[in-house]
């Protein structure tokens, strides 16, 4: 009894425990097992064969486990007993041992009846004794492994494997029991079982307490969200939020998400709580305006970003949602009248596109009344998180993802910079090189350029990649004038320039020789890729540029189909700029009148778990926009995505070309000496 107590003490993690209560459901209490008396093992050993087998059988149907446990373990010592009472009996004895909380008894009656019947593992109910005995022996390890076995086993029954994986999530650590429920889904054999899995997985999740179902929701992610059994989670928790006036509209949104992007087998219970609560709550009202140039100098910008609002309001709209988004032109001397007039549900704002019109917006204070998400690298002088959020990539983001392949990629700790004497120049290589120091990188070496005087930039080159110290070097070691110059002492150069600059600039670092250096850009060039044609792509096959926009992404793709279905043509940044910010704000809900940052912070953290069409964007608790963007590098008809493996491969055959280069010279030198 001792060691039964002491299973029964034993404090499982909150996730796995809760789980293990509703998949160990038939394991019976750990409060003890009473006993009733029962015949003495001298009076059973004194009773034949057939009295034995009649006592056995008495216990049994009459439920005295400790009786038939005495009776059958005596009946199976005998050797006169009949061939067909043994395997019933050894059955009845491993159920006898195990609910006379004998369970090392039971076990051993569990696998003498395995070797009786090849079948016994097609057996529900051998199955569960034996998950139920190894669990109160606390064979965890064993076990886990066990049901690992039985769940991939492509031989046993469906209902067998279902059942083992379950059980593996129960007794799992916490970072395991949703995967192995994931992977659950994965196998199953058709949409049925899977059905099966969801209505299971969410009667559980009905019946978790808050505390559970907020453990459990920190392992969903915008990579797992749409698919079982994260999208339950996501979808159970909006359910309960759904009661607080303020998150119905949220919630709502939220839940319709799910159903339509999410991974299903059969949503029908799903839409059938929806409605439930749409009769009670209504369904919600939400306004977004979209503050944008749609006439002068930066209308086509303005009007694309239109375009893909629409095709994200077509399908919301589809989904039943009703999202009105109302376009204010910022080129109109009225546009902040225009704005302030709006309904009260228009309480949320895309944009504008103009650091001019941020700052008019910012002086007039409307952002705090509504809202108010930038689409712009930094929002003005308003502080972010706070007074306003960021639906953008910042010079943070393109120099953190230049500097992670460089650094952490490609193994490069010196680097350089070589930057045009403007504002954006200055501004940019000013953050490279403190992000670049906190990276545990050096800058070895830093030089500025005059960006209209191009006569000037190939002796600025020569001199950052130290030429007249390396043709000195060489003199001095007796070498000619057309010995090859030692490498630069940093691996990488950034230039935080156009790409019409940067085309005229590279060219220079190949002529003096300096030809394995990774040249990192700044979002400028992937944008001006986009339409470039006819570039010498030898020369920049290390050249390397962030960017938020790639049209081969899987967000990307889906925006193409549904624009082709709308007959909207050919999305590009801007548009999927409009359409990512129209599905997620809505996603926000209505936004109440007396909201606070800490309420616009919660809804982006639930919000921002969706499919961008463009690179992702991600907030932290405190409202503070990263995102994380593609890679690409120059090619003859534009750019093509690249990947840190990629650009090594490249680097290591420039280096080993480089090497032949100076073997060559130096064979060479020898031959004519």
């Amino acid at each position: 009894m001792k060691s039964h107590h002491k299973i029964c003490s034993i404090q499982v993690r909150l996730l796995t425990a809760a789980l293990a209560f509703v998949i160990l459901g038939g394991l019976g209490a750990c409060s003890g097992f009473s006993k009733k008396p029962v015949m003495s093992v001298e009076s059973a050993n004194m009773l034949s064969t057939n009295a034995l087998v009649t006592e056995a059988d008495k216990s049994w149907n009459k439920k005295d486990y400790v009786s038939s446990e005495l009776f059958y373990s005596r009946l199976l010592q005998r050797r006169d007993i009949p061939t067909q009472y043994i395997l019933p009996s050894t059955r009845r004895l491993a159920i006898s041992s195990f609910n006379s909380e004998h369970y090392h008894s039971a076990r051993e009656s569990l696998e003498k009846w395995a070797k009786l019947d090849t079948d016994v593992y097609n057996d529900p109910e051998w199955q569960d004794f034996y998950f139920k005995t190894l669990y109160k022996l606390n064979e965890i390890p064993f076990l886990q492994s066990y049901l690992e076995k039985n769940m991939e086993n492509n031989s046993r029954p469906w209902a067998i494997r279902s059942k083992a994986g379950k059980r593996l999530s129960g007794i799992a650590p916490k970072d395991k029991a949703l995967p192995i429920l994931e992977r659950l889904y994965t196998i199953a054999p058709n949409q049925n079982n899977r059905s099966e899995l969801e209505n299971w997985f969410r009667s559980y999740l009905e019946k978790s307490d808050k505390d559970n179902l907020n453990i459990i929701s920190e392992n969903v992610t915008s990579d797992n969200g749409l698919k079982f059994p994260y999208d339950l989670i996501t979808f159970e928790k909006a359910r309960r939020q759904s009661s607080m006036s303020d998150y119905w509209p949220a919630s709502w949104r939220t839940m319709t998400s799910i159903v339509d992007e999410g991974q299903f087998a059969d949503k029908t219970p799903l839409i059938n709580i929806i409605s439930g609560l749409e009769k009670e709550y209504g369904v919600p009202r939400i306004g977004l305006a979209l503050i944008l140039p749609i006439s002068g100098r930066f209308q086509e910008y303005g009007w694309k970003i239109v375009r893909g609002a629409g095709a994200a309001q077509w399908e919301l709209t589809k989904a039943g949602m009703d999202v009105d988004v109302k376009v204010i032109n910022t080129e109109d001397k009225n546009w902040l009248k225009h704005l302030d007039e709006l309904p009260a549900w228009y309480n949320v704002i895309g944009g504008p596109i103009s650091v001019t019109a941020f700052k008019e917006l910012e002086a007039s204070q409307e952002y705090k009344k509504k809202a108010t998400f930038a689409f712009l690298a930094k929002a003005g002088d308003l502080q972010e998180g706070m007074d306003a959020w960021r639906f953008f990539s910042s010079p943070d983001d393109q120099i953190k993802a230049t500097l992670d392949l460089a650094i952490d990629d490609l193994g490069i700790k010196n680097l350089a910079i070589l930057y045009p004497k403007e504002k954006f120049g200055r501004q940019m290589s000013s953050e490279f090189w403190k992000k670049a120091i906190q990276h545990g990188a050096k800058v070895t070496g830093m030089m500025s350029y005059p960006p209209n005087d191009i006569p000037a930039w190939g002796k600025i080159v020569a001199k950052l990649v130290k030429v007249p110290e390396k043709e000195a070097r060489n003199k001095a070691n007796g070498l000619d004038a057309d010995a090859p110059l030692p490498d630069t002492d940093f691996g990488a150069v950034f230039i935080p320039d156009t790409w019409r600059q940067a085309q005229l600039m590279i060219p220079h670092f190949f002529f003096h020789e300096a030809d394995t250096l990774v040249f990192l850009g700044p979002e400028l060039w992937s944008q001006a890729l986009n339409t470039s044609r006819g570039i010498e792509a030898n020369n920049f096959r290390l050249a390397v540029c962030p960017g938020a926009w790639w049209p081969e992404s899987g967000g990307a793709v889906k925006l193409k189909n549904v624009m082709n279905e709308e007959g909207l043509g050919i999305p590009d940044f801007w548009v999927a700029l409009g359409y990512d910010f129209v599905r997620f704000s809505s996603k926000l809900g209505a936004i109440p009148s007396d909201w606070t940052p800490e309420t616009i912070n919660s809804r982006i953290m639930a919000a921002q778990n969706m499919d961008f069409s463009l690179a992702p964007i991600r907030w932290d608790s405190n409202g503070i926009a990263e995102q994380k963007l593609f890679l690409f590098r120059p090619r003859e008809d534009g750019k093509s995505k690249v990947d840190s493996e990629s650009i090594k491969k490249t680097l290591i055959k420039a280096r080993a070309h480089h090497e032949m280069r100076i073997k060559a010279w130096k064979k060479q030198n020898q031959d004519n000496n």
